[in-house]
């Protein structure tokens, strides 16, 4: 079977089950964070729907997971100033990771977290979760 170079095209871009499939790899962009009860994260991009976490970091400056202090629903596709709300104020100082996770659950229902990692679990690309650590300042 031969296709004609837009035909092959249309296919690539539908992929095999005729739904539109959203453009680049999975990534995250973020500026210092100011003190407060939320995250704003500059920009998103996911090929599929999935929920963007904030995590805490320990005394050491590590990220604490699978525990999470906030999150937001994506659909997939990208995204610009995606407001995170917090479960409590972050003060100047501390360093927090936003990490990208499938909505693999019940839709736009986060549930991963101690005692249920295998729903929801993080985006990974090249072998390792995509995660970003931000300041706040």
């Amino acid at each position: 079977m031969t296709m004609r170079p837009s035909t092959l095209a249309i296919t690539l871009a539908l992929g095999m089950s005729g739904t539109a499939v959203a453009a680049g790899a999975p990534q995250l962009e973020l500026s210092p964070q100011s003190p407060g009860a939320s995250v704003t994260v500059d920009a998103v991009t996911v090929g599929e729907d999935a929920f963007v976490v904030v995590h805490a970091s320990d005394a050491g400056g590590d990220i604490v997971a699978p525990a999470s202090i906030g999150h937001a629903s994506v659909a997939a596709g990208d995204h610009q100033a995606v407001r995170v709300a917090l479960d409590h104020e972050v003060a100047s100082g501390e360093r927090l990771f936003v990490m990208l996770h499938r909505d693999t659950g019940t839709p736009g229902e986060y549930a991963f977290g101690p005692g249920s990692v295998d729903v929801d679990p993080p985006i990974t690309a090249d072998g390792k979760p995509v995660v970003q650590p931000v300041a706040v300042k």
